[in-house]
């Protein structure tokens, strides 16, 4: 009976969690995104071409910087997504405190020594190349006065988007977006400042939603509190910095691969050739929009769920993210191969010499988009669920493969470098099943391309409820048996099965007012050696079983939320539009 129930497991509250991530965080990113497209259009329209090649060839300078976010950023955010799945909030808080003061720390470095060094920086991004080199100084002095600020800022969303507030992230990078573009004209267009003006636009835009995501910290809601103990510290950003070091290493690695490919091109097909890069460079940003918004939904819903040993979920999650992936990144791909054209009058194309490079080269790079993002979420998965090195070898392999076939077909002719693109993507998906299927072979539980464990373990039951009193009780039925089948105590069981009779009633009636058959809300128990815990998750409105059960009036509303008060440790959380109630027994 159990494992039919866990086949009944939907996926409906992981859709509807995925969807609020996903917009809110697909908005975001885009919002994040046009602040760079603006700048290269705005630059574009009212400096010229070489404008954007040099802000172009700063990209390596910037992404040295996402790259000690990811490292210290995102690691942090993984190991909070698993400690909030855990309901552990005070390693939660240590881990959230330790990553903003090891960010900083080595943000002001940086800043500081690159700022310092900053005319080398330039003559080695731009190969002393005249007609840029002036161009990226100046853009770079002033992009590096606000690099910590940016990446904190960047950090601080991922930290607020897996406390559960993703639309309070959108509407911060909105704003940031919004007062870029503001500042970008009234810099560059109207008071004529320069390319320094583009830069100090972005700086702007970045402080001012930094100010507006201070709000979460201030809500009931937040799950974050500064926490610091010295001597752990380190600890846990040495812990932060493992996590993050996959992604880490894939965001330098590009760093270096676009300064490889930037050489291969300029060398290759010199000035024009460049200027086509940078346009199918912005094709990447449009990419990387997809991405931040669904793909690392998995960092930080995937990151709950593995906290929650809630496995089946994960794979529902993981087939969700690569549907909308997939699907989105060929619309994007047909609008390329169709209209490129269209993409290049944004950024006036008409202005260089061999537009019909330009054109060629941007059908040929939309072909990688698919296979790259594909190879992202694949990666983020291993990650995450504990292959720690063989997501480091793909992440050097992703970027590796694209600078050697891109440099190899430009060796055998230039035109054909484009084409280096697309087929590393489509070699480095052949790895990912090599490799996948070597370790499905000596680990049968892992599924080839994904690894995440094929079932569920046998002391854990998952399953979905529709909202009505038979599905409740047949439901209710199921936990008794299952608990029977994992040997708890008959005092213990009566106690979780009242418990969870309790508070899915308490659903039943009061969750939702306006079609309940249509909704579901899932049920998740886990035999532990020394304990059983319930997770209990509704789409209705918000609930706190916990400030209820403490205020029941004396026609005995709330009386039945008191005694699981007093039979179980009870914790409540709302995010993502859900209530999330996690409830722990101990075995006698």
């Amino acid at each position: 009976m159990v494992g039919k129930e866990e086949r009944k497991k939907k996926g409906y509250l992981i859709a509807k969690a995925l969807h609020q991530f996903m917009w809110a965080s697909i908005l975001a990113s885009v919002a994040s995104q046009i602040a760079m497209t603006t700048d290269a259009i705005v630059v574009s329209q009212f400096i010229g071409p070489e404008a954007i090649s040099a802000i172009n060839l700063t990209m390596p300078v910037v992404i040295f910087f996402n790259f000690l976010m990811m490292l210290f950023g995102m690691g942090g955010t993984v190991l909070v997504a698993r400690s909030l799945g855990e309901r552990d909030a005070q390693t939660s808080n240590k881990v959230f405190s330790s990553t903003l003061i090891g960010l900083i720390a080595v943000g002001v470095f940086f800043s500081a020594l690159l700022l310092f060094f900053s005319p080398q920086v330039a003559s080695f991004i731009t190969n002393d190349t005249p007609i840029v080199y002036s161009l990226s100084l100046r853009y770079l002095r002033i992009m590096l006065l606000g690099s910590t600020i940016t990446i904190l800022f960047m950090t601080i969303t991922n930290f607020i988007k897996t406390d559960g507030n993703p639309k309070l992230v959108m509407k911060a990078v909105l704003l940031s977006s919004f007062v870029n573009l503001f500042f970008d004209i009234l810099f560059i267009a109207i008071l004529k400042t320069g390319i320094e003006g583009s830069a100090w636009a972005s700086i702007i835009g970045s402080v001012t939603a930094l100010l507006l995501c201070s709000r979460h910290f201030q809500s009931t809601n937040n799950s974050y509190h500064w926490q610091v103990e010295l001597k752990q510290c380190h600890q846990y950003i040495l812990k932060g910095v493992k996590m993050g070091f996959p992604m880490g290493i894939n965001t330098l690695l590009l760093g270096v691969s676009t300064y490889a490919i930037n050489s291969i091109i300029l060398s290759s097909l010199g000035t024009d050739g460049i200027f086509a890069w940078a346009i199918c460079f912005q094709l990447f940003i449009i990419l990387q929009m997809v991405l931040g918004g669904i793909a690392t939904s998995i960092y930080s819903i995937g990151g709950l769920l593995i906290g929650e040993k809630d496995i089946l979920g994960l794979r529902l999650l993981t087939n969700k993210v690569m549907k909308y992936v997939c699907l989105s990144l060929l619309v994007i791909t047909l609008f390329a191969l169709i209209t490129p054209g269209s993409i290049g009058w944004l950024f006036a194309s008409k202005n260089v010499q061999s537009e019909d490079m330009f054109l060629n080269a941007l059908r040929i790079y939309s072909l990688i988009l698919i296979p790259y993002a594909m190879a992202v979420v694949y990666r983020i998965l291993y990650q995450i669920l504990g292959y720690w090195t063989l997501s480091v070898v793909t992440s050097i392999a992703q970027m590796g493969c694209m600078v050697l076939f891109v440099g190899l077909l430009a060796w055998v002719k230039p035109e054909w470098l484009w084409w280096g693109f697309p087929v590393s993507g489509l070699f480095l998906l052949g790895i990912y099943l090599v490799v996948t299927l070597v370790i499905h072979h000596k680990n049968p539980d892992a599924e080839v391309m994904t690894l995440i464990p094929q079932a569920e373990d046998g002391q854990s039951l998952n399953f979905s409820v529709r909202y009505n009193n038979d599905d409740v009780q047949q439901a209710l039925e199921n936990i008794l048996s299952f608990l029977e089948t994992c040997d708890i105590e008959p005092s213990t069981s009566f106690q979780i099965n009242l418990c969870c009779e309790e508070l899915m009633y308490n659903i039943v009636t009061y969750a939702v007012n306006k079609d309940p058959e249509k909704h579901l809300f899932d049920v998740h128990i886990v035999c532990h050696k020394d304990t059983v815990s319930v997770l209990i998750k509704d789409d209705g409105k918000p609930f706190n079983p916990i400030l209820k059960s403490v205020s029941f009036n004396e026609d005995g509303d709330g009386l039945g939320l008191a005694l699981v008060n007093t039979m179980a440790d009870m914790k409540y959380k709302f995010m993502y539009n859900q209530n999330v109630v996690f409830l722990t027994f101990n075995r006698r």
